[in-house]
């Protein structure tokens, strides 16, 4: 009875002992996860990634920078062309201040003056009153079309040099709100960001904590 007694203590005591070996086996299996929770911090994933964001963000407002500087630049002789034309007057005297008479109407004058004198000494009226007059009309008539068209190839080129600074200002504008849409969405993943970093942060602690209570407890 005793023997049995004394075998029974004795396997009592070994399961005692086997079951607090466990116990501690979880206890160090419970620190091990701890301080793998304490130096696996899961902030450096968001921080790594904040790292591998920026610059691509950065790349992308970089491509639009060439068309929004050139707006900018369009912007400002956009304004200074319409404050050449506030004064449509002026803005014609001192375009047709630049006019010179082309070679092509010297010709024509020339052309004219010759067939007018010949046709004059022909029929006798050759220094003539009428005579002079036609040939004044016939210089008039060629030298007014000269100006016509040089002014009207002028006022082409002009309309022109204003719709291509209007056209560079618009692309500064569209340019402008590419940059302000990757910019605004710069700043909302930036706060996603931070956000789940403080999170992740909080999480980890409480885990720690709580690992800690439930190994000590």
């Amino acid at each position: 009875m005793d023997a049995r007694g004394g075998m029974g203590g004795m396997g009592g005591f070994e399961d005692f002992a086997r079951a607090a070996g466990q116990e501690w086996q979880n206890k160090l299996g419970g620190l091990g996860s701890v301080l793998g929770g304490i130096f696996n911090d899961p902030r450096h994933a968001y921080a790594e990634g904040q790292r591998a964001y920026d610059p691509w963000m950065d790349r992308a407002a970089g491509a639009y920078n060439p068309f929004y500087q050139g707006g900018i630049e369009g912007m400002g002789k956009y304004k200074d062309w319409l404050n050449g034309m506030s004064n449509p007057q002026d803005f014609i005297n001192n375009i047709m201040g630049g006019y010179q008479e082309s070679p092509w109407a010297r010709y024509q004058q020339q052309q004219a003056e010759r067939a007018g004198t010949n046709a004059a000494s022909a029929s006798g009226l050759i220094g003539s009153t009428p005579w002079a007059q036609q040939m004044q009309q016939n210089a008039a008539g060629i030298s007014s079309q000269d100006m016509q068209q040089w002014l009207a190839n002028v006022l082409g080129i002009n309309t022109q040099y204003g719709q291509g600074q209007q056209n560079l200002m618009n692309q500064g504008f569209n340019a402008a709100q590419g940059m302000g849409n990757i910019f605004g969405q710069r700043a909302r993943d930036a706060a996603q960001m931070a956000y789940g970093k403080e999170r992740a942060g909080d999480e980890r602690s409480g885990n720690i904590i709580g690992g800690l209570l439930q190994m000590f407890s």
